[in-house]
């Protein structure tokens, strides 16, 4: 189902925003699914508890995910553990990659199927917002790419259902 492009040439759905500092990779990926700046999530995020400075990781869970999410129209599932890879993953999610199971520690990246409207052809890809100097690697197309870059965990994303009006 799924194939290889390359990815100088392909046009991702989600427009890459970069992480600013070695904490804020979480936000960064938040910020790529809203179409938001990263400057305007972490302020957000500041509203909701968290420091002005990083260190993060001690604020940014699950909830905090979910809540800053839904503030943009999306639902966030929990936290679940990649089995089989990307095969796992839903349509949209929120990958832990570079994850070392020692430290319980690793950084997000964004991660889309993109499923043609046909439902018989996809083009997976990973939005990666880490600071790579080789600007290649901020986004993986295809399944031989995407092999360079395994998830761990993963938080599915999908659109927020509109209340019916009466």
């Amino acid at each position: 189902m799924a194939t290889t492009t390359n990815s100088s040439t392909f046009q991702p759905a989600f427009k890459r925003v970069a992480q600013q500092d070695r904490h804020d990779d979480t936000f960064a990926a938040i910020a790529t699914l809203t179409g938001k700046t990263l400057d305007s999530i972490l302020r957000q995020a500041e509203t909701m508890g968290l420091p002005k400075a990083g260190p993060y990781y001690p604020w940014i869970d699950g909830d905090m995910i979910a809540k800053l999410l839904a503030a943009h129209g999306l639902v966030a599932t929990v936290w679940k553990e990649c089995g089989k890879g990307y095969a796992d993953l839903p349509e949209v999610a929120l990958v832990m990659v570079s994850y070392d199971a020692d430290w319980e520690v690793g950084r997000c990246a964004v991660y889309h199927r993109n499923t043609a409207s046909d439902g018989k052809t996809a083009q997976p890809y990973v939005v990666d917002p880490y600071p790579h100097a080789d600007s290649r690697l901020h986004l993986r197309v295809g399944t031989a790419d995407l092999a360079t870059l395994p998830p761990a965990w993963y938080i599915g994303v999908t659109q927020m259902q509109k209340q019916a009006t009466k």
